[in-house]
């Protein structure tokens, strides 16, 4: 099944149908599509389709599910829904318009689908609709009693062989129409591969890809492979580097394993990272809640809190956070009397700033089975990215191997899915990143990436607002973001106020419209996030690991427009750090 997942949203009749595939044991070999979220994302001029099912050795049915009542007045089909739904297309005209659309496609990039039958039908999963017309044969209409008093396997198959049997009955046989116009494992192999991109989407609320700004983000085939891979093994260490699609994967891995009925916890590290997945796990929630499945997200330290309930100290020092708090959620799990139940998956997003000891206690015992045994799923970029780590994820990858005797599988990921071709490349060269990206999805490509120095901190100031001013010109202001190297109060989007004509600043934590403000954070706060164009103030510093860190971090942030402003003193230093990553790309590429 493809998604493998229905949302408790999706009409009725369609999740009916959904689990008779899925759990008819003559469908393991099929390839079963189901176009619930392109309905809620996608607007398809080839027409909507509830289900592609290809079977082997027979041909790809293309159904029409209908969970309602239906009658048909004076050519017009009417849906018994609430209120009625009128419309002078019905399913089988549905049905028969998406067939012909996803023929047309699919052998449109793959000849060999020239012969192969596509054909449709129209299952009513609560009526059983007995009116006939020379606009369908009787066999491509399967009604309630039939699906009740049948494997579907079996009335799928009959209707695919009643195709057959109607093309060889035909004078003459159409020419397309022979041997070669059964389904092979081939075909099959080529039809995901055409149409899983269509099909497989996720979520991604208000961060907005590319200038069309649309709503969702599609997986890489790397990406593909690691979703199958958290079904399949249970416990999952992804690394990869930023852009690589690391967060839509950690909500995609609760969603799923919500789905199946576990309970979920969704750890990140930052407050703001922990606020976005809340909002675009809202509907996740919300169904989880409904369902009764127990499921937490938000950050680390909110787990704790509500672990230990205990109430944040006025003025709380670091300390609180990392060893403190850590201590009293162990002491109220081994307690007694705590209610508190295991999760069934841990999923953890950035990783890498969680994997001190006092936090590895925590999930140790906030994970039924515990870490070696339980499941859990972990992304994090362990190159760059440890920047509440003092910039290195070593020590904690060695505690996480100790603690689990290394019984969990790792997957890398190397594809980049965010950053234009010119950012991922100046990504690559000036933080050294070795290995680099191994693709950038990202066709567009132009000079992304502009650095602007400035010798005082009045004219960085100054600076910014021209910056922001061509922006604005590009770029709607709620997708720019300036970010800087020190926190917000220190930073120079904080002393420029609104001294900018038309643009207001605010941060993140502000009350003001989003919508009308450009934003901005500190690197550290934003870690996890990105925006359409980003402007990377008070870089008076690249020498060290942590300053070359947080270069990094912020860099990738952008995905489609990177200024960088910098002190006049670190004009050299970034000059030679972007011959040193050139010169160690070459060397990689000639190795």
């Amino acid at each position: 099944m493809i998604p493998p997942l229905i949302s408790a949203k999706a009409p009725q009749g369609e999740q009916f149908l959904y689990r008779r595939i899925r759990d008819d044991p003559a469908t393991r070999e099929w390839v079963v599509f189901h176009s619930f979220d392109i309905k809620r994302h996608v607007a398809r001029t080839e027409g909507e389709v509830d289900l592609v099912v290809a079977v082997p050795g027979l041909g790809v049915l293309c159904i029409e599910v209908k969970g309602c009542g239906v009658t048909r007045q004076d050519g017009v089909w009417i849906y018994n829904y609430d209120p009625p739904k009128k419309s002078p297309v019905g399913p089988f005209r549905q049905a028969s318009d998406a067939a012909h659309s996803l023929r047309q496609y699919v052998a449109g990039r793959d000849a060999s689908f020239l012969p192969i039958i596509f054909y449709s039908a129209s299952f009513f999963t609560e009526v059983d609709f007995k009116e006939r017309s020379i606009e369908w044969e009787p066999w491509q209409n399967v009604g309630k009693t039939q699906l009740l008093r049948n494997p579907i396997s079996k009335l799928v198959i009959e209707v695919l062989e009643a195709a057959h049997s109607k093309l060889r009955a035909m004078r003459p046989v159409p020419s397309w129409y022979g041997e070669r116009s059964r389904l092979t494992s081939r075909h099959i192999d080529s039809l995901v591969g055409l149409l899983r991109h269509d099909f497989e989407y996720t979520v991604v609320g208000g961060m907005a890809l590319e200038l069309a700004e649309q709503s969702i983000r599609r997986f890489t085939e790397e990406q593909f492979h690691a979703i199958d891979l958290i079904d399949e093994n249970p416990r999952v260490l992804f690394k990869g580097p930023a852009g690589t699609g690391k967060t839509l994967l950690a909500v995609e891995a609760a969603k799923r394993a919500l789905t199946n009925g576990k309970s979920v916890a969704l750890v990140c590290f930052n407050s703001l990272l922990g606020a976005w997945l809340k909002h675009e796990a809202a509907e996740i929630a919300a169904e989880a809640q409904e369902s009764g499945t127990r499921f937490f997200v938000g950050t680390a330290a909110s787990l704790m809190l509500g672990i230990s309930r205990v109430p944040v100290p006025v003025g709380a020092r670091s300390a609180f956070w990392t060893d403190e708090l850590p201590n009293l959620a162990v002491d109220t799990m081994l307690s007694g009397g705590s209610s508190f139940d295991p999760y069934d998956m841990i999923v953890i997003d950035e990783a890498q700033d969680l994997l001190s000891d006092p936090i590895l206690d925590v999930l140790e015992l906030a994970t039924a089975a515990g870490l070696a045994a339980g499941h859990w799923a972990l992304f994090g970029d362990f190159e760059r990215q440890a920047i509440f780590a003092n910039g290195d994820a070593r020590p904690g990858l060695e505690r996480l191997k100790i603690r689990t005797n290394s019984a969990y599988t790792t997957y890398p990921l190397r594809i980049n899915c965010r950053n234009t071709r010119s950012i991922a490349d100046v990504v690559t060269l000036a933080s050294g990143l070795a290995p680099g990206y191994s693709r950038v999805l990202a066709e567009r490509d132009a000079a992304d990436v502009e650095p602007v120095f400035y010798k005082s901190p009045q004219l960085q100031v100054e600076q910014l607002g021209s910056v922001l001013r061509r922006l604005a010109q590009r770029f709607p202001v709620d997708q720019i973001v300036v970010l800087s190297m020190r926190s917000d109060a220190a930073s120079c989007a904080a002393a420029i106020g609104d001294s900018i004509p038309g643009i207001r600043l605010a941060t993140f934590k502000s009350e003001k419209d989003k919508q009308q403000c450009v934003r901005f954070a500190s690197v550290h706060s934003f870690k996890g996030l990105e925006a359409a164009a980003v402007v990377l103030t008070d870089i008076e510093d690249i020498e060290d690991e942590q300053a070359k860190s947080l270069l990094y971090v912020g860099m990738t942030r952008a995905r489609l427009a990177l200024v960088l402003l910098m002190a006049d003193r670190v004009r050299k230093r970034y000059d030679s750090l972007l011959m040193e990553g050139y010169r160690a790309a070459r060397k990689e590429n000639h190795s």
